[in-house]
């Protein structure tokens, strides 16, 4: 049997932290979609700063606060799909960022007009290993609109106006 060496445990925990970061990016688009918030805060670590210029513009606060904004927002729309795709990762001790690209689709069934709106774009994540890789900071980059802004609009005034 081969011996095992500090490379080949370097390569692995390589590995395991490109796949455990990759899962918790993949992980915020699922929890989104399926409006699962308790699943959706295992993604953040205890502070999280999310830079959305496109639409809630930047705003810094403990991980127990995050929740209200997205189940406030999500559950006025009929359906979502986030896709995250294309991960591009790089690790340093217990930093990372993860860059992947955004297809996001709100599809409220009674809008006026096309009950879609579509942004495309990518998204950076900054995240730290505390218990697990968490996101500490969520840079979303809208590239282009699609569809129906209105149908965005209606779910953003769950908000109260943010």
């Amino acid at each position: 049997m081969p011996e095992f060496r500090d490379e080949d445990a370097r390569i692995l925990q390589r590995l395991a932290d490109r796949a455990d970061i990759t899962d918790v990016v993949t992980r915020f688009a699922v929890a989104l979609d399926t409006r699962d918030w308790p699943l959706f805060e295992t993604c953040f670590a205890k502070t999280v700063t999310l830079e959305f210029p496109a639409t809630v513009g930047t705003m810094t606060l403990p991980r127990s606060e995050l929740i209200a904004v997205p189940s406030r927002f999500f559950p006025r729309l009929d359906a979502t799909q986030h896709i995250s795709a294309n991960h591009q990762v790089a690790v340093d001790g217990d930093v990372a960022t993860c860059f992947s690209t955004l297809y996001a689709q709100h599809y409220l069934r009674a809008a006026n007009g096309d009950p879609v709106q579509r942004q495309i774009g990518y998204y950076l994540n900054h995240l730290r290993r505390e218990d697990a890789w968490r996101i500490e900071r969520c840079e979303q980059r809208v590239s282009w609109n699609e569809g129906n802004w209105q149908v965005y609009l209606h779910a953003e005034a769950g908000l109260g106006g943010s």
